[in-house]
């Protein structure tokens, strides 16, 4: 076999590679979803379903120009829209356990993000489909920090919640209408930031 043929080859089992990955991907979404479902229905016996690590591993993932076809484009496209909107099923349920956990009682210390006192101006509260409360949002900090190795976090919970509603109140001043304030995770500072869509 000759060098081209080798390199060829070579090119070929990467191909197949990068194919059985993205499939890979895919399945795991489709367990993602039961695996929320599982832990938030049992928190205390159920395994965490590490699913921001899953997203990040996803949005990661990218073809090498020198292997890339068409073909792999097109099954890497659909798997990142598939994740998008597999993205926002999961984060509804997991506002949704927080709003049943703070109705129960069980997170009777919760303070939704929601709950912000509108200032005299009317200044709109944050519009998610659904209200996260700050401390799913913590949740989701801790969440991304342990994915980048962090085991401390420098920021402690009230200085996090304070911090973030001051955010709110930043972005909800001067502007008009209702806008959708979603909140990032910043690598360099590893937190948890509020910003409009």
């Amino acid at each position: 076999m000759g060098s081209e043929d080798r390199r060829a080859s070579e090119i070929d089992a990467q191909r197949k590679q990068a194919e059985q990955a993205i499939s890979l991907f895919s399945r795991q979404i489709d367990e993602m979803d039961s695996k929320i479902r599982a832990y938030l229905a049992d928190k205390k016996t159920k395994p965490h379903p590490r699913h921001l690590e899953l997203i990040d591993k996803i949005q990661g993932f990218r073809i090498p120009n020198a292997i890339s076809t068409k073909h792999l484009t097109v099954l890497l496209d659909n798997l990142q829209w598939k994740l998008h909107y597999n993205k926002q099923a999961w984060n509804q349920l997991w506002e949704r356990a927080a709003i049943k956990a703070k109705t129960q009682g069980d997170a009777a210390s919760a303070e939704p993000v929601s709950g912000i006192p509108e200032r005299n101006d009317g200044a709109a509260q944050i519009q998610t489909k659904a209200q996260y409360s700050l401390d799913v949002l913590w949740e989701i900090q801790q969440e991304k920090l342990r994915a980048y190795g962090h085991v401390d976090n420098p920021e402690t919970k009230a200085a996090f919640k304070k911090r973030v509603i001051e955010e709110y109140k930043a972005l909800s001043q001067g502007r008009k209408g209702r806008p959708e304030i979603i909140m990032t995770f910043d690598k360099e500072t590893m937190q948890c930031k509020l910003g409009v869509k």
